[in-house]
């Protein structure tokens, strides 16, 4: 005889289907709210664009005559107004509600894909949760997710509805994507890619694949869409930032999230675990759901994932809600209260899903939060604020040294160090005047002689962090120079005067 009171979680009260899709609440605990280090060129820039227009010559380091392409000018834009107007609060609050937005499309999208609300609510909200901590920060990071997975909700609401109404929005997409972020542009259409194979029949043998939409129309939107991107201020140059930002050496060593994926972080340790459960998930049920788009989005993002740590954010914004179409058949029974003790049970859920939520948030904040308090301790900007006091009581010209990790915000504090975080930027490829990252790595690693170095550029002062031991080394042993400013993290050295 069947229990009437044993039901499927997706045809649960209300309440606990509510409380499923609201799970990736949990990811705002994750998010910071310390400024991330590239906020602050990020900031000046955007003051720079709103005052004086779109600038095509740097105007914030040493090296005037460098030609530079401001490739997240709009993201400079919007973090400089929610800053200067409105302070941490409107900065955040703005992180804050691009995240909102991020998990409920992405909601949206895995329910679209496995029609299955327990198992959508599962995937956004592992795929928001592994976001929140890591990306959804003071870059511009927080608005391209939005614009990939919104791009991934159209094309499956067409391939689901064979309607192209919801089409007509992907070229406002691209053109938002080039202004907000367009070192991450070209993966829009590369996004589209799986769509468009599932769109060609194929018969290899017997696998027979019936085209899932009309490639066509398919290629006619990517063509408006391509157009699209030629509406921003740097042209054609920052449609192919992409070509000339990643891939090199000196970037790879100095940046460690485009470092391979590995377990010496917490960030591809997390990777490793959810991709390990998919796996075991695969092998437990042995589901034959298949289609060519979800493969190769998960397999091409995976890819792309393993090789560098950036791109785990891609993993999640695509490869999950893949994945939730594996998982579409997934069901799980729950019993009912009897009706006499319906208000007992409610209160019981009610009181159990708080606790859940409570104790994840609170377990989570504690284990992102425990890498963070060593800096907290020795704040290294409270050195740089000292530093920027005593540099600017000079009367003389400043002529400033500062690496790749502090630069940015001494520039934020009106200095034109010698290099900052704009990596891709220091490059005579981008540049077209010096290779200054070259220039700076090997200094780092000791190839170059200090002294020639500091009487190259004439430095009078000098910041150096513990990563710059090599210069730092030198300084202190040179009588020409002296200590005046330091906390074992960054040091201030000036050129003594005669």
């Amino acid at each position: 005889m069947e229990n009437k009171n044993v039901i499927s979680i997706n045809d649960a009260p209300k309440a606990l289907r509510l409380f499923l899709i609201l799970l990736p609440v949990i990811g705002i605990f994750l998010i910071g709210t310390e400024i991330n280090n590239d906020f602050f060129f990020l900031y000046k820039t955007g003051e720079h664009i709103l005052n004086d227009g779109f600038p095509t010559k740097d105007f914030l380091s040493m090296h005037t005559g460098m030609d530079i392409v401001v490739q997240q000018w709009a993201s400079d834009v919007v973090f400089y107004i929610m800053y200067s107007k409105l302070g941490l609060y409107g900065l955040f609050g703005f992180i804050y509600l691009c995240y909102a937005a991020f998990a409920v499309i992405m909601f949206k999208l895995c329910k679209l894909i496995c029609d299955n609300e327990f198992s959508a609510a599962i995937c956004a909200f592992v795929a928001d949760v592994f976001s929140a901590g890591i990306f959804y920060t003071t870059r511009p990071n927080a608005i391209s997710d939005i614009i990939f997975v919104a791009e991934l909700f159209i094309l499956e609401k067409y391939v689901k509805t064979k309607s192209t109404k919801p089409l007509v929005l992907l070229p406002v997409l691209s053109l938002l994507l080039v202004n907000f972020h367009a070192s991450m542009w070209l993966l829009f259409f590369v996004f589209a890619l799986p769509f468009a194979a599932e769109a060609i029949p194929v018969k290899i043998g017997k696998f027979r694949q019936e085209p899932c939409c009309n490639f066509f129309v398919l290629l006619i939107t990517g063509i408006v869409c391509f157009a699209a991107g030629f509406i921003n201020p740097y042209g054609t140059k920052a449609m192919l930032y992409v070509f000339t930002s990643f891939g090199y050496s000196e970037i790879n060593k100095l940046i460690y999230e485009m470092a391979p994926t590995g377990f010496n972080s917490p960030l591809g340790i997390l990777f490793y675990v959810i991709l390990a459960i998919m796996a075991v998930t695969v092998l437990l049920t042995r589901k034959k759901n298949f289609k060519t788009r979800f493969v190769l989005l998960f397999f091409g993002t995976l890819v792309l994932a393993v090789m560098n740590l950036r791109s785990t954010g891609l993993f999640a914004v695509a490869a999950i809600p893949a994945f939730s179409y594996y998982i579409k058949d997934i069901d799980i029974k729950i019993t009912l209260p009897e009706k006499n003790q319906k208000s007992q049970s409610k209160g019981k859920i009610a009181i159990l899903s708080l606790l859940i939520v409570a104790v994840a948030a609170a377990g989570t904040v504690l284990v992102f939060n425990t890498d963070s308090k060593p800096q907290q301790e020795n704040n290294p900007y409270e050195t740089l604020n000292e530093a920027a006091a005593i540099i600017k009581e000079d009367k003389d010209d400043v002529i400033l040294f500062t690496g790749f990790n502090y630069g940015q915000y001494m520039e934020f504090k009106g200095f034109h160090p010698y290099i900052d975080g704009r990596a891709e930027l220091f490059l005579k490829d981008n540049n077209h005047e010096a290779d200054y990252l070259k220039e700076y790595y090997n200094l780092l690693s000791g190839k170059l002689d200090c002294e020639e170095f500091i009487n190259k550029y004439g430095f009078n002062y000098l910041i150096v962090d513990k990563q710059e031991k090599h210069l730092f080394n030198y300084l202190k042993n040179d009588k020409s120079f002296e200590l005046i400013l330091g906390d074992g993290n960054v040091s201030l050295f000036r050129r003594k005067t005669t």
